[in-house]
């Protein structure tokens, strides 16, 4: 029996992700968001969580709860806020050749993520409480 989950298609970090090629379990493609026209190309899983936790620092929402750790010393500068340039309506028509999700993180605590995830070519919504049960999730579709 599957829940009913509200993704909230209004809040500032909501970000559509086209899949359009998996090649040997590695999902590449693009994400669309309010703040930019053009789509953010992603390659790899890694650099698609990085992307858009770099979208969340920018926008500071959702706040982290933690600070980010590294081996080399970076330091928040202050990135100009950015400024929405189109609404959801604009960029929810993307699809991607292999999938499409919509993603909205509600929280980033315990260095993770918590949200929800719709499928579109799925029909299924699913709520995820870290990157990793995300990773699945996104995964799974494709199995």
């Amino acid at each position: 029996m599957e829940q009913s989950y509200q993704i909230s298609w209004y809040a500032p970090n909501f970000i559509n992700m086209c899949i359009d090629n998996i090649n040997d379990g590695e999902l590449s493609g693009r994400i669309y968001h309010c703040y930019s026209k053009e789509p953010w190309k992603f390659t790899n899983i890694l650099q698609l969580i990085e992307l858009a936790d770099d979208f969340f620092d920018k926008l500071e929402f959702p706040q982290a709860s933690t600070s980010t750790r590294s081996f080399t010393s970076t330091q928040f500068s202050g990135v100009d806020r950015l400024d929405k340039v189109q609404s959801p309506e604009d960029f929810i028509e993307n699809r991607g050749q292999k999938g499409t999700f919509f993603l909205n993180v509600r929280y980033r605590q315990n260095s993770s993520w918590q949200g929800i995830v719709r499928w579109i070519e799925g029909n299924s919504t699913q709520q995820f409480v870290s990157v990793l049960e995300l990773l699945k999730i996104l995964s799974n579709a494709f199995v």
